[in-house]
This record gives structure tokens, sequence and C-alpha cells, in this order.
């Protein structure tokens, strides 16, 4: 049978049963629409915790001393000599230092604040970092360099502290939201040397007043506090006694993700250890939003599975009071073979239409719930514009998955409509 003829009497079989053909659709639909619904839902929210609430870069080891140091002569340190053997070892790009602000530090701010008056004191904690770890992050790098005795310290703060700032702090006080382009230029006055929670850890005349100023913001810079340059964090540190020649950690930048595993071995084998907290959190988070997704999952592959069964039954009760027809097309010249696809084609019109039909709900829906995040949860930190991700390839795939749902629902009654026998479906 000609391809045209087969997909005409598809058609036709498929009007005269309209109802049937609705509620298999239907079915398809339902299954399809909730697993491409969740699996949107897991893949958004896994995006935002990759990318927002956890940004790593794939390529960093983040070196650390470790917690428990036993030797002959005081132990493992990060000190330059160790900088240089980490930098020796085999396919690391690039080595970035850092050096922790080991004094107290604090902020009183009296004065306008983006149009605003505003008096606050506060505790800081403080971060040296080569210039190169933050550079790609800053529109003019060249700014975040030591600027020695004089002038101001400048200073970068994490793009997440920015965030939380601006959907927490700044909302519940009243004070004005701020983007990263505004802030370059700020500047706000530091005392280092001195505390309001603890004991000051030097005496008043040692206390150095510097203004900070804010350069840009980055992902690579501290959440908690501000990060300057390394030079700067040293200078402090050696000013008030503190030890300015040991790093708090080294950052290393692999040349490539499947160099990180040995990289991260080789680092352990020196006796240091891998500071990958965040991205532990992020991958705990990660997997029990995946755990979460394929539970869902499976329950609309459920679904799916009860669709395709509703196929086979729909369409063998349907092939059940066409067997005369089928006798009779057998009889003028089809085969077995036409009698299967015939059956098998009008299992896929309707596997294409429930699986257009729920990938075009599972938008739908996706959309929906946007709206309603956007009109009735309050604004929080990381917030994203959408909590869902539809990828091409997830609506394609649902489609196929429908055609293969309603396919194998088909599979039975099409293997019996093909085994009708001629004469006596004619003579019935």
């Amino acid at each position: 049978m000609k391809l045209g003829r087969l997909a005409q009497l598809v058609l036709v079989n498929l009007r005269r049963d309209k109802r049937g053909m609705f509620l298999s659709a239907l079915g398809v639909a339902a299954g399809i629409g909730a697993l491409a619904f969740f699996v949107a839902l897991g893949s958004g929210v896994g995006e935002v915790v990759r990318t927002r609430v956890f940004p790593t870069d794939a390529r960093l080891v983040e070196v650390i001393p470790p917690k428990v140091s036993v030797g002959l002569f005081g132990g493992v340190h990060l000190d330059d000599e160790a900088v240089e053997r980490l930098r020796a070892l085999p396919r690391v790009e690039a080595v970035h230092r850092k050096m922790q602000l080991r004094i107290p530090a604090v902020s009183r701010y009296d004065g306008v604040f983006f149009g605003q008056r505003l008096r606050m004191g506060l505790e800081i904690l403080g971060e040296g970092v080569d210039p190169g770890l933050v550079a790609p992050d800053l529109d003019q790098p060249e700014r975040f360099v030591d600027p020695g005795e004089q002038g101001p310290v400048p200073v970068v703060i994490s793009s997440r502290l920015l965030e939380i700032y601006n959907k927490s702090f700044a909302k519940n006080r009243g004070l004005p939201a701020l983007q990263a382009g505004m802030l370059g230029g700020f500047q706000f006055p530091v005392a280092y040397g001195r505390s309001y929670v603890t004991a000051s850890a030097a005496a008043g005349s040692q206390v150095v007043r510097r203004d900070a100023m804010l350069v840009g913001v980055s992902d690579r810079a501290m959440l908690q506090g501000i990060t300057l340059p390394l030079e700067a964090a040293r200078r402090l540190n050696a000013h008030f006694g503190e030890d300015a020649e040991r790093y708090s950690a080294v950052v290393l930048t692999a040349k490539s993700p499947d160099a990180v595993p040995a990289l991260a071995q080789a680092v352990r084998e020196m006796g240091f250890e891998i500071d990958d907290g965040e991205r532990a959190i992020a991958e705990r988070v990660g997997a029990a939003v995946a755990i979460t997704t394929a539970a869902l999952a499976l329950l609309s592959l459920l679904i799916c599975a009860l669709a395709a069964v509703n196929i086979a039954l729909t369409l063998g009760a349907s092939i059940r009071n066409r067997s005369r027809e089928i006798g009779i097309l057998r009889a003028v010249g089809a085969t077995s073979r036409d009698v299967a696809l015939l059956v098998v084609g009008e299992a896929a019109v309707v596997g294409l239409l429930g699986g257009t039909i729920g990938a075009a709900l599972a938008l739908a829906a996706g959309r929906v719930v946007d709206a309603a995040a956007r009109s009735f949860l309050p604004e929080f930190p990381f917030k994203p514009e959408s909590f869902f991700l539809f990828p091409p390839w997830l609506l394609a795939g649902a489609v196929a998955l429908g055609i293969v749902a309603a396919l194998l629902g088909a599979y039975p009654p099409a293997r019996g409509a093909a085994r009708l026998d001629p004469a006596r479906a004619i003579g019935a």
C-alpha cells in the first residue's frame, strides 16, 4: 500500500472515532505535560543554584593549609615556596594567592548613601587576593591595585552579597536598591585594628584609618566581607605584627575541567587540603533537586504508561469493531504489514497530538507559575525571573516520548490486526 493511501486511511479511521482519539491523546498529554513540567522545574531551580546561589568555576581548585598539621619543623604551610611548588604542577594555568586580613576592622558610615541619609556601624571581614583572580569581572581592573600608604584602598564585593543586600537588607530598611554599575568609586571609612565586638587587637594609637573605595563586584570575591588587593592585606597584617608571609588559600586554575581531579589529588599528596565547601553544598542541593525531579518524573512516566495501556485498549476495541473492514482490505490485496502499519499510523498521530498538547500545556503552566510567583511571592535573594528552563531539546523530547508511548501501546493491537484471518473476518 502506498504511503499516501495509508495516510488517508489513517485520517479516515481517526475521524470516525474522534472521541476515542481525543481521550487517548488527552491521556498522553497528561503524562507528557507533567513530565516536561517537572523536568523544566528541576532544570530551572538547578540552574539558579549553580549559577547564582553557589556559582562555581569547574576549573578552579582552592588549596588551603591542612586543619591539623604535624611535622618536625612546624608542619605544612602555604608560603611562597609552596606557591611555586603548586605553580609547577602539571596542567596548572594560573595561580592566585589569598591572605586573610588577620586584624579586626570596622566601618562607621554617617552621610548620604545614594540619595538617603545613613548612619551605620559594622564589623568588616577582609581578604586580600591577587588582582588577576577578580580582574575578569571588573570593568576597570587596573583600579584594583594596592595604592600604598596614600589614597583609598580599592575593594571588591561579592555579587551575591549585593543580591542579598538588594533583596533583603535594603528592602527591610528602606534603603535604595543598587546595581553593580552604580558602585564604582563609592567610598566608606574603615578603621583597621578596631572592633565593636571584641577588645581591640591593637592600642588606639595603632588604629589605621583609611577609606575603602568600591571598584566593582565579582563572583570570586569573598561573600561575607570585602576583597582587597593582596599587597594591601599583607601590609596591614605586617603593620599590626600579624603573619604577612603565609597565605590563607591559593586558587589554582586548571587548563581544563577534566584536569581538576588529578590536580586535586596532587595537591593532597603535597599535604594540603581542598576547600570545596561551597561546591559540595551546591552538589548536595543539586542532588536533592535531581532526586525530587526524578521522583516526579517517574510519576509522570507512570501516567504515560497508563496512557499507553489506554491506547492499547482503545485500538483493540476499534480493531474488533472493524474486523470485517480489515478482512475486506486483506481480500483486496492489503498485506498483514499494511494492516499493522495502519494501526501504528493511527497511534502515531494520537501520540504526536498528545505529545504536542502536553508540551504546550507544560510551557503554559510554567508561564502561569512564573507570573504567580512574580505577583504573590515577596522578593528574596536569588529569586529568578523564571523557575523553569525549557530548552528546545526538552520540548522536542516530550513530543517524541508521546509518540513512543503511543507506539508501545499500539504494538499488541497492531500485531493482532496483522494476524487476523481475512476469511473469518469477512464471514463474521
